[in-house]
């Protein structure tokens, strides 16, 4: 890769075997979950930090020379990928989000369980791994909450489900999945049990508007959005992907998302 910052900022993919590839002509960019080259294991701990950050500097760059459409705007998943960020946007849009404490202080959170209400707890990072599971917060959970001032963590009512939505966003367009996450193993997070039943589901027209309305407040093209909806028919919301995947959601439910999100990348 080079980028010239001229009077006309240019980049360009150079490839071994194909040469260079202006990136100017590109017309739209799908960037999801990027990852920096990873440095020789023969430097020094302190030499491959700073590698690492010069390439994540260079990587990040690349918004600002690329004259595309770009799913998403890096600069804009960075900050929609924050939870505490998504749930006030969300709630600024009229959705139900439940009632959230992100610290690393024991005192807090046993302030939260004396008060009786069920709760549970979860990461508060987005990377793909390590998986980490949605749980439940237990007494033999408070137990040991001396660790956790060493690292935040999200903590929440917990919100009853009849099902759990999965709704994925291309542009404009909104597809629904639902998911008979009760009827399985992990009814509290559905991704650790994919025997149950999925299903094309079709949101509230009200839901979706809201929903459109986040994307557009947080900057995204695309997303996947986790909702819960309640025994009493509520839409609760719980967090949005903007890198989240979607191939489980066509093949398990039947939902044709491939061909719908590949047509919207080649209409740049």
């Amino acid at each position: 890769m080079a980028l010239s910052i001229e009077d006309t900022p240019e980049a360009a993919l150079v490839m071994p075997r194909a040469g260079a590839v202006q990136l100017e002509s590109v017309h739209t960019v799908w960037w999801r979950r990027p990852r920096a080259p990873d440095p020789s294991e023969e430097l020094d701990p302190e030499t491959r930090e700073f590698v690492t950050s010069e390439w994540e500097h260079f990587l990040a760059s690349l918004e600002a020379v690329i004259p595309a459409r770009w799913v998403n705007p890096p600069a804009a998943s960075r900050v929609a990928a924050r939870k505490v960020e998504q749930a006030i946007a969300a709630r600024e849009q009229g959705l139900s989000v439940p009632r959230t404490v992100v610290t690393n202080d024991p005192e807090a959170v046993r302030g939260l369980a004396a008060e009786g209400r069920r709760l549970i707890y979860k990461r508060l990072g987005t990377a793909p791994r390590p998986l980490t599971a949605t749980k439940e917060l237990r007494p033999s959970d408070l137990e040991r909450l001396e660790v956790l001032p060493n690292c935040p963590a999200i903590f929440q009512d917990r919100v009853d489900a009849r099902l759990d939505i999965r709704v994925t966003i291309i542009g404009t367009e909104v597809f629904g999945a639902e998911i008979d996450s009760q009827m399985g193993s992990s009814p509290l997070d559905w991704r650790f049990d994919h025997t149950v039943p999925f299903r094309p589901h079709q949101l509230d027209d009200s839901v979706a508007t809201q929903l459109l309305a986040l994307m557009k407040r947080l900057g995204l093209l695309y997303g996947a959005i986790d909702l819960r909806l309640t025994p009493e028919g509520e839409y609760v919301f719980l967090e949005v992907n903007p890198g989240g995947q979607y191939l489980f959601v066509e093949l398990l439910g039947g939902v044709n998302l491939s061909e719908r999100f590949a047509h919207f990348l080649a209409a740049g």
